[in-house]
């Protein structure tokens, strides 16, 4: 596991280089250099990162039906989500949405020539990935009008990580197609409820791919094989099936997990998580929580555990300003003073 986040952590370093675009579509906004995905992507080269600035209006191009495709090694960050739940976020509590209300089709591609690109901090209805080399990290996933994967995985060496894949279920998770490997998700939130929609009742199907799954919390089943699945809490009682995989140190409420190795069936989900406060804060787990320490090597399980927990509304890894003071009018003498409070973020 070590391996597999430090080769995350490398494709992210050498996907940092290369020139900074704005991107706003903010009505009056001035300060940018262009107003959607697709316009900054073919004005953008190999290598550059592109900022989305919260705002109430679509950055994805074109109509609901139109894939927007990123051919180029880019870095696509946004602010976050849930950012008026939590405390200490951002200043401005507006997220980057590259989706609409409406609409199932939605969908961004990562497709050849991305190899490299991480995106992070959005709010996304779809996303397929055609290649390889692709981190998505921090990022909320929300429904269609109809059942789809939100994820869909056709390549190696895919991170999918510390995201909110939530909404209400409707459709599959995450579907990884067959003869792929070095797959990691791990530390997200995975909410599947769906039934008879087309393989809607897993939230991973890796069809003989290698995966490791480690960290998460699902309200939804799994259908995996040759795959790692360790530190899981599983929420309902829905598909699982992990053929010639490792299989340790889970918790499950009912009782579908093989027995031995670390696996726990029939835990109390009252007795783990700190319960209502923000959307995603409420699976921190409590003080007592009989999900602590029982992972794999002695780490937390769920979402929150593990060498990269996850992160309150998908915060992206660069310092942010979350308090601004200033007053109206200043003195001559000591000019405007302001007060900035500024936070890493790891």
């Amino acid at each position: 596991m070590k391996t597999l986040f430090l080769t995350c952590l490398l494709l992210l370093s050498i996907a940092s280089f290369g020139k900074i675009w704005i991107v706003d579509n903010n009505v009056g906004s001035t300060a940018k250099d262009f107003t959607s995905l697709m316009e900054a992507h073919d004005g953008a080269s190999a290598g550059d990162t592109l900022y989305l600035i919260g705002s109430p209006n679509n950055y994805k191009s074109g109509n609901n039906d139109v894939t927007n495709v990123i051919t180029k090694r880019l870095v696509i960050i946004g602010p976050g989500y849930f950012l008026s739940e939590n405390p200490n976020t951002q200043v401005s509590p507006a997220s980057s949405y590259l989706t609409t209300v409406l609409f199932c089709n939605e969908e961004i591609e990562f497709a050849p020539g991305s190899e490299g690109s991480v995106m992070m901090g959005l709010i996304i209805r779809r996303i397929k990935i055609t290649t390889n080399n692709i981190i998505i990290k921090r990022n909320l996933f929300v429904d269609g009008a109809c059942p789809s994967e939100k994820i869909t995985i056709s390549g190696s060496n895919i991170f999918i990580v510390q995201n909110y894949i939530g909404g209400t279920g409707n459709g599959t998770g995450i579907k990884v197609n067959a003869g792929f490997s070095n797959i990691v998700i791990n530390n997200n939130f995975i909410l599947n409820y769906c039934y008879g929609c087309g393989g809607g009742i897993v939230s991973l199907n890796s069809a003989n791919s290698s995966l490791e799954v480690s960290n998460n919390i699902f309200t939804g089943g799994i259908n995996v094989s040759n795959s790692i699945v360790q530190n899981n809490i599983f929420l309902t009682n829905n598909i699982f099936s992990a053929s010639t995989s490792i299989v340790r140190n889970n918790l499950h409420v009912f009782n579908s997990l093989p027995a031995g190795n670390g696996n726990t069936n029939g835990v109390s989900t009252t007795s783990m998580f700190e319960g209502p406060g923000s959307t995603d804060g409420q699976w921190k787990l409590k003080i007592g929580s009989l999900a602590i320490g029982v992972g794999f090597n002695g780490v937390d399980c769920g979402m929150f555990g593990g060498p990269e927990p996850y992160v309150l509304s998908g915060i992206p890894p660069i310092p942010t300003i979350y308090s601004l003071t200033a007053p109206a009018v200043g003195e001559k003498n000591t000019g405007l003073p302001i007060q900035i409070k500024v936070k890493s973020n790891n």
